[in-house]
Protein backbone atom coordinates (compact mmCIF):
# COMPACT_ATOMS: atom_id res chain seq x y z
CA UNK A 1 0.00 0.00 0.00
CA UNK A 2 1.27 3.45 -0.89
CA UNK A 3 1.73 6.20 1.71
CA UNK A 4 -0.05 9.49 1.08
CA UNK A 5 1.59 12.88 1.12
CA UNK A 6 0.69 15.16 4.03
CA UNK A 7 -1.39 12.44 5.67
CA UNK A 8 0.49 11.26 8.73
CA UNK A 9 -2.72 9.76 10.17
CA UNK A 10 -3.08 7.32 7.27
CA UNK A 11 0.67 6.74 6.86
CA UNK A 12 0.96 5.71 10.50
CA UNK A 13 -1.20 2.67 9.72
CA UNK A 14 0.36 1.99 6.32
CA UNK A 15 3.87 1.76 7.75
CA UNK A 16 2.77 -1.01 10.11
CA UNK A 17 0.77 -2.79 7.40
CA UNK A 18 3.59 -2.66 4.84
CA UNK A 19 6.06 -4.12 7.32
CA UNK A 20 3.75 -7.02 8.20
CA UNK A 21 2.73 -7.57 4.57
CA UNK A 22 6.37 -7.80 3.47
CA UNK A 23 7.05 -10.47 6.10
CA UNK A 24 4.02 -12.63 5.06
CA UNK A 25 4.22 -13.01 1.26
CA UNK A 26 2.62 -16.47 1.11
CA UNK A 27 -0.73 -15.64 2.73
CA UNK A 28 -3.13 -14.03 0.27
CA UNK A 29 -6.06 -14.08 2.73
CA UNK A 30 -4.18 -11.62 4.93
CA UNK A 31 -4.84 -8.91 2.33
CA UNK A 32 -8.44 -8.56 3.53
CA UNK A 33 -7.22 -7.91 7.08
CA UNK A 34 -4.69 -5.36 5.83
CA UNK A 35 -7.39 -3.55 3.85
CA UNK A 36 -9.76 -3.64 6.84
CA UNK A 37 -7.13 -2.14 9.15
CA UNK A 38 -6.11 0.50 6.59
CA UNK A 39 -9.73 1.56 6.04
CA UNK A 40 -9.95 2.65 9.67
CA UNK A 41 -7.38 5.34 8.84
CA UNK A 42 -8.92 6.49 5.58
CA UNK A 43 -10.73 9.82 5.95
CA UNK A 44 -13.18 9.09 3.13
CA UNK A 45 -14.12 5.77 4.73
CA UNK A 46 -14.51 7.34 8.16
CA UNK A 47 -16.73 10.12 6.79
CA UNK A 48 -18.93 7.62 4.95
CA UNK A 49 -19.03 5.04 7.76
CA UNK A 50 -21.31 7.27 9.86
CA UNK A 51 -21.55 4.83 12.80
CA UNK A 52 -24.72 4.73 14.86
CA UNK A 53 -22.99 3.29 17.93
CA UNK A 54 -19.38 3.94 18.97
CA UNK A 55 -17.90 1.70 21.66
CA UNK A 56 -15.20 3.39 23.72
CA UNK A 57 -12.94 0.70 25.17
CA UNK A 58 -13.62 -3.01 25.46
CA UNK A 59 -15.65 -3.06 28.69
CA UNK A 60 -19.12 -3.65 27.22
CA UNK A 61 -20.14 -7.32 26.63
CA UNK A 62 -20.27 -7.95 22.89
CA UNK A 63 -23.40 -10.09 23.33
CA UNK A 64 -25.29 -7.00 24.52
CA UNK A 65 -23.92 -4.76 21.77
CA UNK A 66 -24.75 -7.04 18.84
CA UNK A 67 -28.26 -7.68 20.13
CA UNK A 68 -29.19 -4.03 19.46
CA UNK A 69 -26.56 -2.89 16.95
CA UNK A 70 -25.39 -4.67 13.79
CA UNK A 71 -22.23 -2.61 13.25
CA UNK A 72 -20.70 -1.16 16.43
CA UNK A 73 -17.60 0.99 15.84
CA UNK A 74 -14.87 0.32 18.40
CA UNK A 75 -12.47 3.07 19.50
CA UNK A 76 -9.52 1.47 21.29
CA UNK A 77 -6.77 4.08 20.99
CA UNK A 78 -3.54 2.97 19.34
CA UNK A 79 -2.95 6.00 17.12
CA UNK A 80 -0.15 8.49 17.78
CA UNK A 81 -1.67 11.02 15.41
CA UNK A 82 -5.09 11.08 17.11
CA UNK A 83 -3.25 11.43 20.44
CA UNK A 84 -1.59 14.57 19.04
CA UNK A 85 -5.00 15.91 17.99
CA UNK A 86 -6.12 15.69 21.64
CA UNK A 87 -3.22 17.78 22.99
CA UNK A 88 -5.42 20.80 23.73
CA UNK A 89 -8.36 18.75 25.00
CA UNK A 90 -6.68 16.68 27.70
CA UNK A 91 -4.30 17.35 30.62
CA UNK A 92 -0.63 16.72 29.92
CA UNK A 93 -0.49 13.65 32.18
CA UNK A 94 -3.34 11.88 30.35
CA UNK A 95 -2.43 8.34 29.29
CA UNK A 96 -1.95 7.56 25.55
CA UNK A 97 -5.11 5.44 25.25
CA UNK A 98 -7.29 8.26 26.57
CA UNK A 99 -5.59 10.90 24.42
CA UNK A 100 -5.84 8.78 21.30
CA UNK A 101 -9.49 7.91 21.97
CA UNK A 102 -10.47 11.55 22.39
CA UNK A 103 -8.57 12.36 19.20
CA UNK A 104 -10.58 9.73 17.33
CA UNK A 105 -13.83 11.31 18.50
CA UNK A 106 -12.97 15.03 18.47
CA UNK A 107 -10.62 16.24 15.74
CA UNK A 108 -10.44 18.68 12.80
CA UNK A 109 -10.12 15.98 10.12
CA UNK A 110 -13.30 13.88 10.37
CA UNK A 111 -16.36 13.51 12.59
CA UNK A 112 -17.59 9.99 13.25
CA UNK A 113 -19.76 11.12 16.19
CA UNK A 114 -22.26 13.14 14.18
CA UNK A 115 -25.10 10.62 14.47
CA UNK A 116 -23.56 8.33 17.07
CA UNK A 117 -24.32 7.24 20.58
CA UNK A 118 -21.02 6.66 22.38
CA UNK A 119 -21.23 3.79 24.87
CA UNK A 120 -18.63 2.93 27.49
CA UNK A 121 -18.07 1.78 31.05
CA UNK A 122 -16.91 3.96 33.93
CA UNK A 123 -13.99 1.66 34.65
CA UNK A 124 -11.33 4.15 35.81
CA UNK A 125 -10.72 7.81 36.61
CA UNK A 126 -9.32 8.26 33.10
CA UNK A 127 -12.52 6.91 31.57
CA UNK A 128 -14.58 9.19 33.79
CA UNK A 129 -12.62 12.20 32.49
CA UNK A 130 -13.15 11.08 28.90
CA UNK A 131 -16.89 10.86 29.44
CA UNK A 132 -16.91 14.37 30.89
CA UNK A 133 -14.94 15.78 27.94
CA UNK A 134 -17.23 14.10 25.42
CA UNK A 135 -20.43 15.26 27.10
CA UNK A 136 -19.13 18.81 27.49
CA UNK A 137 -18.35 18.85 23.76
CA UNK A 138 -21.96 17.96 22.95
CA UNK A 139 -21.46 14.27 22.20
CA UNK A 140 -24.14 11.81 23.25
CA UNK A 141 -22.76 9.31 25.77
CA UNK A 142 -24.33 6.34 27.55
CA UNK A 143 -22.17 4.92 30.35
CA UNK A 144 -22.53 2.08 32.81
CA UNK A 145 -20.77 1.52 36.13
CA UNK A 146 -18.60 -1.52 36.78
CA UNK A 147 -19.46 -2.97 40.21
CA UNK A 148 -16.86 -4.50 42.55
CA UNK A 149 -15.61 -7.93 41.56
CA UNK A 150 -17.11 -9.71 44.54
CA UNK A 151 -19.54 -11.72 42.36
CA UNK A 152 -22.21 -11.41 45.02
CA UNK A 153 -25.87 -11.66 44.12
CA UNK A 154 -26.26 -7.90 44.61
CA UNK A 155 -23.36 -7.13 42.26
CA UNK A 156 -24.70 -9.49 39.59
CA UNK A 157 -28.19 -8.01 39.90
CA UNK A 158 -26.83 -4.45 39.72
CA UNK A 159 -24.69 -5.21 36.66
CA UNK A 160 -27.57 -7.01 34.94
CA UNK A 161 -29.79 -3.97 35.43
CA UNK A 162 -27.03 -1.75 34.04
CA UNK A 163 -26.71 -3.91 30.93
CA UNK A 164 -30.47 -3.97 30.34
CA UNK A 165 -30.70 -0.20 30.65
CA UNK A 166 -27.78 0.25 28.26
CA UNK A 167 -29.24 -2.20 25.73
CA UNK A 168 -32.61 -0.43 25.80
CA UNK A 169 -30.87 2.95 25.36
CA UNK A 170 -28.88 1.67 22.38
CA UNK A 171 -32.00 0.02 20.95
CA UNK A 172 -33.92 3.30 21.03
CA UNK A 173 -31.05 4.95 19.20
CA UNK A 174 -30.62 2.25 16.52
CA UNK A 175 -34.26 1.28 16.19
CA UNK A 176 -33.48 -2.38 16.93
CA UNK A 177 -35.60 -3.61 19.77
CA UNK A 178 -33.89 -5.39 22.66
CA UNK A 179 -35.58 -8.78 23.06
CA UNK A 180 -34.69 -12.40 23.76
CA UNK A 181 -34.66 -13.38 20.06
CA UNK A 182 -32.09 -10.72 19.21
CA UNK A 183 -30.10 -11.54 22.33
CA UNK A 184 -29.91 -15.26 21.50
CA UNK A 185 -28.85 -14.50 17.93
CA UNK A 186 -26.16 -12.15 19.26
CA UNK A 187 -24.87 -14.75 21.71
CA UNK A 188 -24.57 -17.32 18.90
CA UNK A 189 -22.77 -14.84 16.63
CA UNK A 190 -20.28 -13.75 19.29
CA UNK A 191 -19.65 -17.34 20.40
CA UNK A 192 -18.91 -18.40 16.81
CA UNK A 193 -16.49 -15.50 16.34
CA UNK A 194 -14.68 -16.22 19.60
CA UNK A 195 -14.42 -19.95 18.85
CA UNK A 196 -13.00 -19.35 15.39
CA UNK A 197 -10.58 -16.76 16.73
CA UNK A 198 -9.20 -19.38 19.12
CA UNK A 199 -9.09 -21.91 16.29
CA UNK A 200 -7.04 -19.41 14.27
CA UNK A 201 -4.63 -18.81 17.17
CA UNK A 202 -4.17 -22.56 17.63
CA UNK A 203 -3.58 -23.08 13.91
CA UNK A 204 -1.16 -20.15 13.71
CA UNK A 205 0.82 -21.61 16.61
CA UNK A 206 1.22 -24.87 14.64
CA UNK A 207 1.97 -23.03 11.40
CA UNK A 208 5.35 -21.94 12.73
CA UNK A 209 7.14 -19.62 10.33
CA UNK A 210 4.37 -19.43 7.73
CA UNK A 211 2.78 -16.47 9.54
CA UNK A 212 4.51 -13.88 11.71
CA UNK A 213 3.48 -13.01 15.25
CA UNK A 214 2.45 -9.46 14.32
CA UNK A 215 0.24 -10.80 11.52
CA UNK A 216 -1.46 -13.12 14.01
CA UNK A 217 -2.15 -10.19 16.35
CA UNK A 218 -3.49 -8.02 13.51
CA UNK A 219 -5.78 -10.71 12.09
CA UNK A 220 -7.28 -11.60 15.47
CA UNK A 221 -7.58 -7.95 16.54
CA UNK A 222 -9.36 -7.07 13.29
CA UNK A 223 -12.46 -8.49 14.94
CA UNK A 224 -12.81 -5.03 16.48
CA UNK A 225 -12.11 -3.16 13.21
CA UNK A 226 -14.32 -5.01 10.75
CA UNK A 227 -17.61 -3.44 9.65
CA UNK A 228 -19.30 -6.83 9.93
CA UNK A 229 -18.49 -9.52 12.49
CA UNK A 230 -19.99 -12.10 10.10
CA UNK A 231 -17.63 -10.97 7.33
CA UNK A 232 -14.64 -11.13 9.70
CA UNK A 233 -15.69 -14.66 10.65
CA UNK A 234 -15.73 -15.73 6.99
CA UNK A 235 -12.26 -14.33 6.34
CA UNK A 236 -10.64 -15.65 9.52
CA UNK A 237 -12.04 -19.09 8.59
CA UNK A 238 -10.55 -18.72 5.10
CA UNK A 239 -7.20 -17.73 6.63
CA UNK A 240 -7.26 -20.85 8.84
CA UNK A 241 -7.94 -22.98 5.75
CA UNK A 242 -5.08 -21.32 3.87
CA UNK A 243 -2.68 -21.96 6.74
CA UNK A 244 -3.74 -25.60 6.99
CA UNK A 245 -3.30 -26.03 3.24
CA UNK A 246 0.21 -24.56 3.35
CA UNK A 247 1.16 -26.80 6.26
CA UNK A 248 -0.06 -29.84 4.31
CA UNK A 249 2.15 -28.98 1.33
CA UNK A 250 5.28 -27.53 2.88
CA UNK A 251 7.57 -28.53 5.72
CA UNK A 252 8.90 -25.81 7.98
CA UNK A 253 10.62 -26.07 11.30
CA UNK A 254 10.17 -23.02 13.47
CA UNK A 255 13.37 -21.59 14.89
CA UNK A 256 13.97 -22.48 18.52
CA UNK A 257 13.54 -19.08 20.14
CA UNK A 258 12.42 -17.90 23.58
CA UNK A 259 8.64 -17.62 23.79
CA UNK A 260 7.10 -14.51 25.33
CA UNK A 261 3.74 -13.80 26.94
CA UNK A 262 2.70 -10.14 26.60
CA UNK A 263 0.40 -8.67 29.24
CA UNK A 264 -0.56 -5.27 30.66
CA UNK A 265 -1.81 -2.32 28.60
CA UNK A 266 -3.52 -3.49 25.38
CA UNK A 267 -1.36 -3.47 22.26
CA UNK A 268 -3.60 -1.83 19.65
CA UNK A 269 -3.06 -1.36 15.92
CA UNK A 270 -1.23 0.51 14.46
CA UNK A 271 1.09 0.89 17.45
CA UNK A 272 2.76 -2.53 17.40
CA UNK A 273 5.96 -1.22 18.92
CA UNK A 274 6.11 -3.91 21.61
CA UNK A 275 5.56 -6.94 19.31
CA UNK A 276 8.08 -5.45 16.89
CA UNK A 277 10.67 -5.10 19.66
CA UNK A 278 10.12 -8.67 20.84
CA UNK A 279 10.41 -10.31 17.42
CA UNK A 280 13.36 -8.16 16.30
CA UNK A 281 15.18 -9.23 19.49
CA UNK A 282 14.96 -12.87 18.38
CA UNK A 283 11.95 -14.00 20.40
CA UNK A 284 8.51 -15.35 19.53
CA UNK A 285 5.19 -14.20 20.98
CA UNK A 286 3.37 -17.12 22.57
CA UNK A 287 0.22 -15.09 23.34
CA UNK A 288 -1.11 -11.68 24.28
CA UNK A 289 -2.95 -11.54 27.60
CA UNK A 290 -4.63 -8.15 27.76
CA UNK A 291 -8.21 -6.99 28.21
CA UNK A 292 -8.92 -7.27 24.46
CA UNK A 293 -7.84 -10.90 24.25
CA UNK A 294 -9.59 -11.71 27.53
CA UNK A 295 -12.86 -10.26 26.22
CA UNK A 296 -12.46 -12.23 22.98
CA UNK A 297 -11.94 -15.47 24.93
CA UNK A 298 -15.31 -15.31 26.70
CA UNK A 299 -17.98 -17.66 25.41
CA UNK A 300 -21.32 -18.67 26.84
CA UNK A 301 -21.85 -22.41 26.87
CA UNK A 302 -24.57 -23.84 24.63
CA UNK A 303 -26.68 -24.84 27.64
CA UNK A 304 -27.01 -21.19 28.63
CA UNK A 305 -28.31 -19.94 25.28
CA UNK A 306 -31.83 -21.28 25.37
CA UNK A 307 -33.15 -20.16 28.73
CA UNK A 308 -35.39 -17.20 29.46
CA UNK A 309 -34.23 -13.66 28.76
CA UNK A 310 -33.70 -13.05 32.47
CA UNK A 311 -31.54 -16.15 32.91
CA UNK A 312 -29.53 -15.41 29.78
CA UNK A 313 -28.90 -11.83 30.87
CA UNK A 314 -27.90 -12.93 34.33
CA UNK A 315 -25.44 -15.46 32.90
CA UNK A 316 -23.89 -12.81 30.63
CA UNK A 317 -23.55 -10.44 33.58
CA UNK A 318 -22.12 -13.14 35.85
CA UNK A 319 -19.49 -14.31 33.34
CA UNK A 320 -18.37 -10.82 32.37
CA UNK A 321 -18.36 -9.59 35.95
CA UNK A 322 -16.02 -12.44 36.92
CA UNK A 323 -13.67 -12.00 33.96
CA UNK A 324 -13.53 -8.38 32.81
CA UNK A 325 -10.43 -6.41 33.64
CA UNK A 326 -11.20 -2.99 35.08
CA UNK A 327 -9.07 -0.14 36.33
CA UNK A 328 -11.77 0.49 38.92
CA UNK A 329 -10.75 -2.66 40.78
CA UNK A 330 -7.82 -3.16 43.09
CA UNK A 331 -7.43 -6.77 42.00
CA UNK A 332 -8.71 -8.29 38.73
CA UNK A 333 -9.16 -11.98 39.52
CA UNK A 334 -10.43 -12.72 36.01
CA UNK A 335 -7.31 -11.37 34.32
CA UNK A 336 -5.04 -13.09 36.85
CA UNK A 337 -6.74 -16.46 36.22
CA UNK A 338 -6.52 -15.89 32.46
CA UNK A 339 -2.77 -15.20 32.67
CA UNK A 340 -2.18 -18.20 34.93
CA UNK A 341 -4.06 -20.50 32.53
CA UNK A 342 -1.99 -19.24 29.59
CA UNK A 343 1.22 -19.79 31.53
CA UNK A 344 0.12 -23.36 32.35
CA UNK A 345 -0.86 -24.12 28.75
CA UNK A 346 1.93 -22.37 26.86
CA UNK A 347 4.85 -22.50 29.33
CA UNK A 348 6.45 -19.25 28.11
CA UNK A 349 10.14 -18.57 28.72
CA UNK A 350 9.48 -14.98 29.75
CA UNK A 351 6.81 -12.35 30.35
CA UNK A 352 6.81 -8.80 28.99
CA UNK A 353 4.52 -6.50 30.96
CA UNK A 354 3.64 -3.56 28.71
CA UNK A 355 2.67 -0.41 30.63
CA UNK A 356 1.47 2.69 28.79
CA UNK A 357 2.63 5.78 30.66
CA UNK A 358 -0.16 6.95 32.93
CA UNK A 359 -2.00 3.62 33.09
CA UNK A 360 -0.96 2.93 36.67
CA UNK A 361 -3.79 0.43 37.18
CA UNK A 362 -1.72 -2.18 35.33
CA UNK A 363 1.17 -1.59 37.73
CA UNK A 364 -1.18 -2.47 40.60
CA UNK A 365 -1.59 -5.98 39.18
CA UNK A 366 2.07 -6.52 38.29
CA UNK A 367 3.27 -7.64 41.79
CA UNK A 368 0.74 -10.51 41.81
CA UNK A 369 1.94 -11.66 38.38
CA UNK A 370 5.61 -11.30 39.33
CA UNK A 371 5.12 -13.35 42.48
CA UNK A 372 3.38 -16.16 40.60
CA UNK A 373 5.96 -16.05 37.78
CA UNK A 374 8.82 -16.23 40.28
CA UNK A 375 7.42 -19.46 41.69
CA UNK A 376 7.44 -20.89 38.16
CA UNK A 377 10.93 -19.49 37.44
CA UNK A 378 9.69 -17.24 34.62
CA UNK A 379 11.50 -13.87 34.29
CA UNK A 380 9.32 -10.76 33.98
CA UNK A 381 10.37 -7.68 32.01
CA UNK A 382 8.43 -4.46 32.70
CA UNK A 383 8.38 -2.13 29.71
CA UNK A 384 6.92 1.36 30.13
CA UNK A 385 6.43 3.40 26.98
CA UNK A 386 3.88 5.44 24.99
CA UNK A 387 2.88 5.77 21.34
CA UNK A 388 6.01 7.77 20.45
CA UNK A 389 8.87 5.99 18.69
CA UNK A 390 11.77 8.07 20.03
CA UNK A 391 12.54 5.47 22.69
CA UNK A 392 12.72 2.52 20.25
CA UNK A 393 16.51 2.17 20.27
CA UNK A 394 16.75 2.40 24.05
CA UNK A 395 13.99 -0.19 24.46
CA UNK A 396 15.55 -2.38 21.77
CA UNK A 397 18.81 -2.60 23.72
CA UNK A 398 16.94 -3.61 26.89
CA UNK A 399 14.75 -6.10 25.01
CA UNK A 400 17.75 -7.69 23.31
CA UNK A 401 19.43 -8.10 26.70
CA UNK A 402 16.26 -9.76 28.02
CA UNK A 403 16.17 -12.06 24.99
CA UNK A 404 19.82 -12.99 25.39
CA UNK A 405 19.24 -13.84 29.04
CA UNK A 406 16.31 -16.10 28.13
CA UNK A 407 18.36 -17.78 25.40
CA UNK A 408 21.15 -18.53 27.86
CA UNK A 409 18.65 -19.96 30.33
CA UNK A 410 17.31 -22.29 27.63
CA UNK A 411 20.83 -23.45 26.75
CA UNK A 412 21.65 -24.15 30.39
CA UNK A 413 18.37 -26.04 30.87
CA UNK A 414 19.06 -28.10 27.74
CA UNK A 415 22.58 -29.02 28.89
CA UNK A 416 21.19 -29.99 32.28
CA UNK A 417 18.63 -32.33 30.67
CA UNK A 418 21.33 -33.96 28.54
CA UNK A 419 23.65 -34.58 31.51
CA UNK A 420 20.95 -35.61 33.99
Amino acid sequence: MKPMEHNSFFNEAIETINRIQKENPMLHELNWFFETAAARFNRDYLQSRNPGVIVLGDDIPAEILYSVCDRPFYVLGGSLETAHWADELTPRDTDPFSRSSIGWLINPEFDITKNALIVTAVSSDSRRKLISILRNSGRKVAAIDVPPADESENSIRFYTEQLVTLAETIGRHTGKRFNVRHLRASVRKVASAHRQRQNFLDTAALAGGFITDEAVILASQSMYFADSLDEWLLHITALVNELENIMNHYAYRRKDRPRILILGSPVVFPNYKVPQLITSAGMNIAAVADSLSLEASIELGRANRFGSADNLLRKIAQIHLSTISSGARIYNTGMYSYVMNLIKQLKPDGIVCHILKGQIEYDFELPHIEKAAEKKDIPVFRLETDYQYQDMEQLRIRMEAFGEMLTQRRLVARRYRHTA
